[in-house]
C-alpha cells in the first residue's frame, strides 16, 4: 500500500489545486504577453501614421487637401449600407465562440462576408459614378475619386476581417497587420515627395490593397461567403443599435468638417487636415484597445460573466488609452507651432486648430470604456451616451466657430465637446454595470 501511494505521489507532484492553479497563470501570462505586444503594434502604428500624414502636407497644398478630406467625409456617411451587420458579428460572434458553437460562428461570419461584399461593391460605385460629373472640377478631383473608391471597397473588406480576429492567437495575428499598416505608412511621404497629390492618391490605394490582402491571408476564420437570411435577420436585429450608435457618432466626428465648409470653403476643410491628421492618430490607440476589450466583454458573457465584471476591464480600458495619449499630447501642444512653421509653412493657420485637437484627442481617448453598454445591450445607457456626442459635438463646435476664427473654434469646440461626453461616459458606465449587478 505504501508502495502505491509512493507511486501515485511520484505521478502527480502537484495536487489538482495546485496544478490548476498553475495553469491559470500560464494562461493569463500569456494573455498578458499578447495584450502588451497588441498594444506595441498599435502605438508603433500610431506613430508611423502619424509621421506619414505629417510629412505629407510639406508636398500637397490646402486646397487638394481639402478635396481629399471632403471625400473621406463622403466615404464615412455612406458607411450606412452596413446596417449594422457586422456590428452584429462583432457582438454574436465571440459570443457563440464562448459557448463552443464554432459551426454558428462560421455561418455568422459567412452571412456578414455575403453582405459585406455587397456593399462595398455599392459604396466603391458611387465614387466612379461621381467621377464624370466632377470630371472639369479640377486635377485633383479626377485623381482622388478612383483612389477613394478602392480605399472604401478594401476598408469594408478589412473592417469585416478584423471583427473576426477574437481569441489571444488571433489577436496576435492581428498584431502582425498593424506591423505591415505601419510599414506602408511610412511609405506615405516618399510617395508624395516624389508626386505630389497623386502619390497620396496611390499610396491609400496601394496601402489598403495590401494591409487588406494581408489581413485575408492571416484570418483566422476563412469562409465563403453564404447569406442566410435569417441568420442576416438576427445579425440585424443585434447589430442595428449598435450600428445606429456608432454611424451617428461617425455623423458627429463629421460635423467640424461640415460646419467649416458652411462658414468657409472646401479649402479651408484643407487648412483643417493637420488637426485631423491629429485626431486620426490619437484615436488609433483607444480604437485598438476597444477592439481588444469589446469581444472579450462579449465572450466573458457568453460564459456566464456577471455585469459588475465588466467595470474594472471598462474603466481600465480608459484609463489605458488616457495613459497612453497624455505623452503624445503635451509633446503635440508644445511642438505644433513650431513643428508647422519650420516644415509645413503653408498650413500655418492651421497651428490653434492642432493644438487643440491635440486636446480633444486626448479627452476622446476614454472613449473604449463605453464599449461596455453594447456588450451589456444597455440600449438606454447606450442612446444617452449617443446623443449627448451628437448633441455636444455640433453645439459646442457650432458655438465656438462663431466666437473665434472657425478653425480654432470648431477645435475648441471639439475639445469641450470630447470633456462633456468623458464625464457622461463614466457616469453611464458605471450605473449600467450596477444595475446588471442588482439584476
Amino acid at each position: 500500500m505504501s508502495s502505491s501511494a509512493s507511486t501515485s505521489t511520484a505521478r502527480s507532484p502537484w495536487p489538482p489545486s495546485v496544478a490548476r492553479a498553475s495553469e491559470i497563470l500560464r494562461t493569463q501570462a500569456k494573455e498578458q504577453r499578447t495584450a502588451l505586444l497588441f498594444t506595441l503594434s498599435v502605438i508603433v502604428l500610431n506613430l508611423a501614421t502619424l509621421l506619414g500624414n505629417a510629412l505629407a502636407f510639406r508636398w500637397v497644398d490646402p486646397a487638394s487637401m481639402g478635396v481629399w478630406h471632403t471625400l473621406l467625409l463622403l466615404s464615412s456617411y455612406l458607411g450606412i449600407v452596413r446596417f449594422g451587420v457586422i456590428n452584429g458579428m462583432g457582438r454574436d460572434l465571440p459570443f457563440a465562440l464562448g459557448r463552443g458553437d464554432v459551426a454558428r460562428g462560421r455561418r455568422l461570419a459567412a452571412t456578414t462576408l455575403a453582405f459585406n461584399n455587397a456593399g462595398a461593391a455599392l459604396v466603391g460605385s458611387v465614387f466612379v459614378v461621381l467621377l464624370p460629373a466632377f470630371w472639369s472640377s479640377g486635377t485633383a478631383w479626377r485623381m482622388a475619386l478612383p483612389a477613394i473608391a478602392l480605399l472604401n471597397v478594401n476598408t469594408f473588406y478589412l473592417s469585416y476581417l478584423q471583427a473576426t480576429f477574437r481569441s489571444d492567437s488571433d489577436f496576435a495575428r492581428l498584431a502582425r497587420v498593424h506591423w505591415v499598416q505601419a510599414g506602408a505608412a511610412v511609405l506615405l511621404p516618399l510617395l508624395v515627395s516624389a508626386f505630389g497629390f497623386a502619390g497620396l492618391c496611390i499610396h491609400a490605394a496601394l496601402q489598403s490593397t495590401v494591409v487588406a490582402a494581408y489581413a485575408h491571408a492571416v484570418q483566422p476564420m476563412p469562409v465563403r461567403p453564404r447569406f442566410e437570411p435569417a441568420l442576416a435577420r438576427q445579425l440585424f436585429a443585434t447589430g442595428f443599435p449598435l450600428f445606429l450608435a456608432s454611424y451617428l457618432q461617425t455623423a458627429a466626428v463629421g460635423f467640424d468638417r461640415v460646419i467649416l465648409l458652411s462658414r468657409g470653403t472646401v479649402e479651408t476643410v484643407g487648412y483643417y487636415a493637420p488637426a485631423l491628421a491629429v485626431l486620426s492618430a490619437m484615436a488609433i490607440v483607444p480604437g485598438a484597445v476597444a477592439a481588444y476589450i469589446y469581444p472579450r466583454m462579449s465572450y466573458a458573457l457568453g460564459q456566464g460573466q456577471v455585469a459588475a465584471g465588466l467595470r474594472g476591464t471598462a474603466l481600465r480600458a480608459a484609463f489605458v488609452s488616457l495613459l497612453a495619449g497624455l505623452p503624445v499630447a503635451l509633446a503635440g501642444w508644445l511642438a505644433a507651432p513650431l513643428v508647422i512653421a519650420r516644415f509645413f509653412p503653408q498650413y500655418l493657420a492651421s497651428v490653434p486648430a492642432v493644438r487643440w485637437s491635440v486636446v480633444s484627442g486626448l479627452l476622446w481617448s476614454v472613449s473604449p470604456a463605453a464599449n461596455v453598454l453594447g456588450s451589456l445591450k444597455a440600449w438606454k445607457s447606450l442612446s444617452l451616451y449617443v446623443a449627448g456626442i451628437v448633441v455636444a459635438r455640433w453645439v459646442a463646435p457650432w458655438t465656438l466657430s462663431g466666437l473665434y476664427e472657425p478653425l480654432e473654434g470648431v477645435a475648441r469646440g471639439n475639445a469641450l465637446a470630447a470633456l462633456l461626453v468623458g464625464a457622461l461616459s463614466l457616469v453611464l458606465v458605471w450605473g449600467a454595470t450596477r444595475q446588471g449587478a442588482e439584476a
